[in-house]
């Protein structure tokens, strides 16, 4: 008697730190889960050995954040793991390229849909509202008024003031300079490709680091983290800021050294700090940082509007599912492929 062959098995595949638990809603996440063994984590694993718990036997990871650290010894490990899908449009540092070719894992960076403005908006409007927070004293007002009590610290006005934008040349940058314009603001810039022409054309100017550092009333960070920019702000740099200075960082904590940070908040120029990104995330409970008075803080959420996650989240889920289908892929290591003795 002839038996109907077993179902194999469905694929399993792992989504990566989810936080908002968001991506369950979405209809490519939907169409994943009904094809395969989805999982998806909404917190960060607290160790390697729970990173490779939640990895083993899948054959597919998709990473929302560049905080899980995929090295060596991760791809050494994960002997099932065929494809790793990275959602945004880079491949960050936390990704060993060649340790995951040398094991066989094909790894892609899925381009950015359509929606190609909406998270350098987004994450443009946050970085606003930590400058107009800060200078108005939104949360220490409030705090007064919860109290029951009433007037006791003014805020500072933004028009005639000057706003310094570290990396205007971005998407992110160039949004925060217009917005600085509407506000009134004198706008200065600077970045290792900013020219003067080039500034002149977006209405602000170009100036040396040294100079937007003395003449800011208020420095916006939107630089990417390079072996040149890695801890571009230190104590030197904070002792150039001026009195009453405010600094906001949407972009990398990395850019910023934390304990000049620290010293420049407790006894330097800077009158506060709005942060967005931080040395570790999720940001532990004992840090510094989430008590200290003169610090506005939002949770790394600069893109993260409902449009912005779809920008993120979904060609990174999406390249996952033609993967699966066998359609063609631009990967960013193709010779994994002849690693593992698969087609590409």
């Amino acid at each position: 008697m002839s038996r109907t062959p077993a179902p194999s098995p469905r694929p399993r595949v792992v989504l990566m730190e989810d936080y908002l638990d968001q991506a369950r809603t979405m209809p490519c996440v939907q169409e994943l889960a009904r094809h395969t063994d989805l999982a998806i984590y909404t917190d960060k694993a607290r160790s390697k050995d729970e990173l490779l718990q939640r990895l083993a036997g899948a054959r597919a990871a998709i990473t929302i954040r560049d905080r899980v650290l995929f090295d060596s010894d991760v791809f050494a490990r994960v002997q099932e793991l065929e494809l790793l899908s990275v959602c945004g449009p880079r491949l960050q540092p936390h990704v060993d390229l060649d340790a995951a070719t040398r094991a066989g894992v094909l790894v892609c960076c899925a381009p950015p849909n359509s929606l190609s403005s909406v998270p350098h908006h987004a994450t443009a409007e946050l970085a606003w509202t930590l400058i107009l927070g800060l200078a108005r004293n939104v949360v220490h007002n409030q705090a007064v008024l919860r109290a029951g009590g009433w007037q006791t610290v003014a805020g500072v006005g933004l028009v005639g003031k000057t706003l310094g934008v570290i990396g205007s040349t971005g998407k992110v940058g160039s949004i925060v300079a217009r917005l600085g314009l509407a506000f009134g603001m004198r706008v200065i810039a600077w970045s290792p490709r900013l020219t003067a022409e080039k500034a002149a054309g977006q209405g602000i100017e170009a100036v040396t680091l040294e100079e937007l550092l003395g003449s800011s009333d208020v420095v916006s960070l939107h630089a990417n983290v390079t072996a040149q920019s890695r801890s571009m702000l230190g104590d030197a740099e904070f002792a150039r800021m001026k009195p009453g200075a405010i600094l906001v960082n949407t972009a990398r904590a990395a850019l910023v050294d934390e304990q000049a940070l620290r010293r420049a908040l407790d006894a330097g120029p800077l009158a506060g700090a709005g942060l967005d990104v931080f040395w570790d995330e999720p940001l532990p409970q004992d840090h510094w940082v989430r008590r200290h008075d003169k610090v506005l803080l939002q949770p790394h959420l600069g893109a993260f509007t409902p449009e912005g996650y779809e920008w993120i989240v979904a060609p990174g889920v999406e390249a996952a599912l033609a993967w699966l289908r066998g359609e063609a892929l631009t990967f960013a290591n193709p010779e994994a492929a002849a690693v593992a003795g698969r087609p590409a």
